[in-house]
């Protein structure tokens, strides 16, 4: 049967609805006890979105295997990897990957072999396959109840040919969501309407978009963050890392002015804070180019609040003492095992931000708030139309509130504020 679709703007319920419909296809279609669910998207951090979707379906809870799209296709590969050897197919990428898992999965014996374990396939952020992973969609079609989720526009890569996506995705059962259920804030709905027309977005209930002088602007951003109500995050726009690590420093000092008032220190976390954590924890083995394994677990053990996957590098060390009776380690080794174990963290911990979030517009993709503070910067890459929507992404993760600030005044009369 043709795969079922659901494309709309955001915040109108696409993952809600796709959800919902593999709901009712279990109905019909029970999964036998040894069936899961396969939910696939691009990156970590919307897996693991979807993963507490499902886990809040009372009829779906524990029945859905979340993963990345590339790492579906690498378990694949390490389970054929006899045919991947026979057929002496190399992945020296991601991309080449997705596309070697695309071809296996062409053979109905692999793709039947998925199918007995996975028969209900869900994919969310459809919009930015590739035709490496598209390939792997196109090769599942026949043999699983496929699901499929996007928006063309809320695409941000610009590398990526929507065009090859879309003439696949209208093939399929698609239902289009018009209506946007995330805000009622009419400032809000009219700038996302905008900018997917192209069009200049205008401040208005929700939203406001403005200019500060230099010496003001830390005050704005600092006030309009510490006056909002609920759930909060700092958002930066492509370039706009440096300008976001000034505001985190200068807020957690406190401000006080006449027109802004008194504003107490507040605690901004960068999201993606695991590469400074990285880095501190790799500092500390950085005089020595051998070190014996009870010194590597002293030095750990004296960082000050380590981060939480610390334990899992002592841990791996001590374990790797115990089984293979391995006394030293060398720098080199030391770092690929730091690495590893942040990374494994970044990608599989589940834990809460003590703080103000901030994060990229990439990283808020899928994400929702209640109050957004947007930085938008000099030096924004791409086209018109890829400014615009990399506003749209933006502004689009608040509930209630948006304060754009442009960091110099000549951006306001540029896309993606005028076009």
């Amino acid at each position: 049967m043709p795969f079922r679709g659901f494309e709309g703007p955001a915040g109108t319920g696409k993952t809600h609805r796709l959800i919902e419909e593999v709901g009712q296809h279990l109905i019909q279609r029970p999964l036998e006890p040894h069936q899961s669910i396969l939910a696939l998207t691009f990156m970590h951090g919307s897996r693991k979105r979807l993963d507490s979707r499902f886990r809040e379906i009372a009829g779906l809870r524990g029945k859905a295997v979340c993963m990345t799209i590339d790492s579906f296709a690498q378990s694949i590969l390490q389970r054929w990897r006899s045919v991947v050897a026979v057929n002496q197919l190399h992945a020296n990428d991601f991309d080449q990957t997705c596309n070697i898992c695309g071809q296996l999965l062409e053979d109905s014996i692999v793709a039947e072999w998925v199918a007995r374990t996975f028969p209900v396939i869900v994919i969310d952020e459809a919009q930015e396959l590739k035709p490496e992973r598209l390939r792997i969609l196109k090769a599942l079609v026949p043999h699983v109840a496929l699901f499929v989720a996007a928006d063309e526009f809320q695409c941000l890569d610009d590398s990526v040919d929507t065009d090859l996506f879309l003439n696949w995705f209208q093939t399929g059962r698609v239902e289009a969501l018009n209506v946007v259920h995330r805000t009622g804030k009419q400032g809000l709905l009219n700038a996302g309407v905008a900018l997917r027309n192209l069009q200049s977005p205008q401040s208005g209930q929700g939203l406001r978009i403005e200019y500060n002088f230099r010496n003001v602007m830390p005050f704005a951003v600092a006030s309009a963050l510490f006056r909002a109500t609920g759930s909060k995050a700092l958002i930066y726009a492509p370039s706009g890392r440096s300008w976001a690590d000034e505001i985190v420093a200068r807020t957690a000092q406190g401000m006080q002015s006449q027109g802004y008032g008194a504003i107490p220190p507040l605690k901004l976390v960068h999201e993606d804070q695991n590469n400074e954590e990285r880095q501190v924890i790799l500092a500390a083995f950085s005089e020595t180019e051998t070190i014996n394994t009870d010194e590597v677990c002293v030095i750990l053990a004296s960082i000050i609040n380590p981060p939480p996957w610390v334990s899992s590098v002592r841990n791996a060390i001590i374990r790797t003492n115990q089984t293979q009776g391995r006394k030293f380690w060398d720098t080199t080794e030391l770092t690929e095992l730091v690495e590893r174990k942040a990374a494994q963290h970044r990608a599989y911990g589940y834990q809460w931000t003590r703080g103000i979030p901030v994060m990229s517009i990439h990283q808020a993709k899928n994400r929702q708030f209640d109050n957004v503070v947007l930085l938008w910067p000099p030096g924004v890459g791409g086209s018109d139309e890829q400014k615009a929507r990399l506003l749209y992404n933006g502004i689009t993760r608040a509930a209630q509130s948006c304060s754009v600030f442009v960091r110099t005044q000549p951006l306001l009369n540029q896309a993606p504020f005028r076009f």
